[in-house]
């Protein structure tokens, strides 16, 4: 299918603005003028900014907001438009989402101003014990395999909000397997490295005899079956159908436990519960995670707004690092204690002098896990945003394939039976409302689903940075198992002197998805939208 730009999207050589250049406007302000990119060139163009009226959507693959696009021209909603897409995304990012992975959707309905969410998680086998953890072999095995939650998520998701038929949210994503497309060579470069562990995958990655090449076509003739299938036949197809014999017949050759039986009770995977904006940051109430809403009101106890930007003054990119450590030092206490004290204002300023000067402790994070993010926003003003994912820490799942499809894999007891896998109180996006309406949606995938969004929202709430303006702020990421964070290199260098001096330890590097992939959709009061999606890969928002 060929992508052709519309009215309101700029090419990603307009797109990449300054990293400090501040609109001098209020917060939500109208985007800055374009400058020259920040860093080289993608393998192709893309559309990395949109702005309209009438719809917005935003993401990673142009297949998905194509798909988006054709479910709100044909009438459908929000819902139907994120649904759309999240199935094509299991075509055109396979391996990093999968509907043999989990799905979830948050949904503000303009009408009645409320938010719901609904979750499709991964169920366990209940003959398994789950007696390993991520590291173990075992992880690789049919023993990991669990039930998929997507297919459960998504028709509940359908139930609750679409006004589309069923099929049609298949179709864009059956076409794309069956009649072939050109994937993300980052994605191509991923299967070599680490996705194609077993014959099942190398019959997808292989093109007469070799390794797909970028600029080949991908054709998934077994997934596109599979696909069809469900449009037509429902949950049912999926749960109790020939995919469901074969997913228990592979992960049984391979050890596993897993049970049709297991597979029957698919819709007790689905999670629906209502949200409600809670907090006050700079007069905003939010709905994420505890612990990003935590963050948030620590820009404001510490005030970023005074401190400037963190692109060129030490003491801000400080305070976020703090601040980051913060929020993850805080999980272990989140786990115990749900007290609701993360959420509120108060608590954020009783602990801000301890958050800026107490001695620095390390800081890791085990739970890194595969997501794509997506945004979309209809004409009358529903927003529907959330992550969907194979829900793994490597790409690919454990490489295991059945009938195309990639099987998510069960890192420990803990994520099948617990919260995902996610570190408690963390979520990978969050909104921001004024007057009970979305304002901002900010999201990432993979490793940056935190500080790549925090960082985001940060530079337009504290900084008045415009939307692009704000996705060109050089940002850091969270420090890796040899404690080591990524800096950017378009960071000022009184920056990097004071890493040094605080020895902090860092490494510089251009631009990179490890410092947090952002999507974001912006609501003017006008009801004007922006939509972004970031320059460090290859990426599509559109608008009209």
């Amino acid at each position: 299918m060929r992508w052709i730009p519309g009215p309101g999207t700029v090419k990603r050589r307009d797109f990449l603005a300054a990293a400090s250049g501040v609109a001098t406007t209020a917060a939500f302000a109208k985007p800055a003028a374009f400058a020259n990119p920040i860093w080289p060139q993608q393998s192709r163009p893309a559309d990395h900014f949109a702005t309209g009226t009438a719809f917005a959507v935003t993401s990673t693959s142009r297949e998905a907001t194509a798909a988006a696009v054709s479910a709100l021209k044909a009438g459908g909603n929000a819902a139907d438009a994120y649904m759309s897409a999240a199935i094509a995304q299991t075509v055109s990012e396979i391996g990093l989402t999968s509907i043999a992975g989990a799905f979830g959707i948050h949904y503000f309905d303009a009408k009645s101003r409320k938010t719901t969410s609904v979750l499709g998680r991964l169920g366990p086998a209940k003959a398994e014990t789950y007696d390993f953890e991520r590291d173990s072999p075992v992880t690789q095995t049919g023993r990991a395999m669990p039930v998929p939650g997507f297919i459960a998520g998504l028709h509940a998701a359908h139930q609750k909000y679409g006004r589309l038929p069923w099929s049609k949210l298949f179709t864009p994503a059956i076409r794309h397997a069956e009649e072939g497309f050109l994937v993300n060579p980052n994605i191509i470069e991923g299967a070599k490295r680490r996705g194609v562990r077993h014959p099942e995958g190398k019959k997808i990655w292989s093109k007469d005899g070799r390794m797909l090449q970028p600029g080949q076509p991908l054709v998934q003739p077994e997934a596109a079956a599979v696909l069809n299938a469900v449009a037509s036949g429902g949950p049912d197809a999926f749960y109790e159908g020939e995919f469901a014999r074969n997913y228990v017949r592979r992960s049984q050759s391979d050890g596993g436990k897993i049970t049709l039986e297991d597979f029957k009770g698919w819709k007790q995977l689905v999670n629906e519960k209502p949200r409600e904006a809670v907090g006050d940051y700079r007069g905003y109430q939010m709905i994420s995670g505890d612990l990003v809403i935590y963050a948030l009101h620590l820009n404001e106890a510490l005030d970023l707004r005074a401190t400037g930007s963190s692109a060129k003054k030490p003491e801000s990119a400080f305070k976020q690092i703090r601040i980051m450590e913060e929020v993850f030092q805080s999980t272990k206490v989140h786990a115990k204690e749900k007290d609701g004290r993360f959420t509120d204002p108060d608590y954020a300023r009783r602990r801000a002098d301890f958050v800026l000067n107490s001695r620095q402790r390390p800081l890791t994070l085990d739970a890194i896990f595969n997501t794509c993010f997506l945004v979309a926003r209809d004409k009358d003003g529903n927003v529907a945003w959330g992550t969907h994912s194979i829900n793994t820490p490597t790409a690919f799942g454990a490489g295991i394939v059945v009938d195309g499809v990639y099987a998510a894999h069960a890192m420990n007891r803990e994520h099948v039976l617990g919260n995902g896998g996610s570190a408690p109180g963390i979520s990978t996006s969050y909104a921001l409302f004024k007057d009970g309406n979305p304002r901002l949606v900010v999201g990432s995938p993979g490793f940056g689903f935190v500080h790549g969004p925090y960082q985001y929202g940060t530079g337009i709430m504290e900084w008045n940075l415009s939307a692009t303006a704000a996705m060109n702020l050089p940002r850091f990421s969270l420090p890796n198992r040899e404690g080591v964070s990524v800096f950017e290199q378009h960071f000022d260098p009184s920056v990097f002197e004071m890493l040094e001096n605080r020895k902090i330890k860092f490494s510089r590097s251009r631009p990179k998805t490890s410092t947090g992939l952002v999507g974001a959709l912006k609501i003017d009061t006008d009801s004007t939208m922006q939509v972004v999606q970031d320059g460090r890969r290859i990426g599509f928002a559109k608008a009209e």
